[in-house]
This record gives C-alpha cells, sequence and structure tokens, in this order.
C-alpha cells in the first residue's frame, strides 16, 4: 500500500483504502476509495462528494456502480482536517 494510503473500518466492518490523488480545486481532492471495487471520487474540504470521476468493480475494469452506504463514514473524514 502506498504510503500516502490510509485505511478504515467502516460500521459492516470492512476495510476500506482511502488514497488521495490531487487537489482538483482550491477547497476539493480527488481520491481512490477501496474496497469491493475502487470509487474515485472528488470530495470538498467539507465531506461532499462534489463529483464521482470513476467507478471499477473488484477486477479493476471499468463498471457503472452504485457508491456504498458505507460511504459517507468515509467521507466525512474529510471534514475533519
Amino acid at each position: 500500500m502506498p504510503a500516502d494510503s490510509h485505511t478504515m473500518e467502516v460500521r459492516s466492518g470492512e476495510e476500506v483504502t482511502i488514497r488521495p490523488i490531487k487537489p482538483v480545486g482550491e477547497d476539493v481532492v480527488r481520491v481512490d476509495i477501496e474496497a469491493d471495487g475502487v470509487w474515485r471520487l472528488d470530495i470538498t474540504r467539507e465531506g461532499e462528494i462534489a463529483d464521482i470521476v470513476t467507478t471499477r468493480d473488484a477486477d479493476g475494469t471499468l463498471a457503472d456502480r452504485e457508491l456504498p452506504e458505507w460511504i459517507d463514514e468515509v467521507t466525512a473524514k474529510f471534514a475533519q482536517f
């Protein structure tokens, strides 16, 4: 796992890896959120999802995937920074 990645456990017990990619604005950062797939999201400092950039399935193939139920637990962490 790259040094800038962070892992957290969500309420469901699932391990989620958060990997910052780059800032995409003054108050927005692009991140990969990995669990049973990957969601590349732009997240504001307030923890709001500004954009869903791409989603991939567990095999890494581009796929149109819904956001998981626990996504708010993860994005809320951004409001703490």
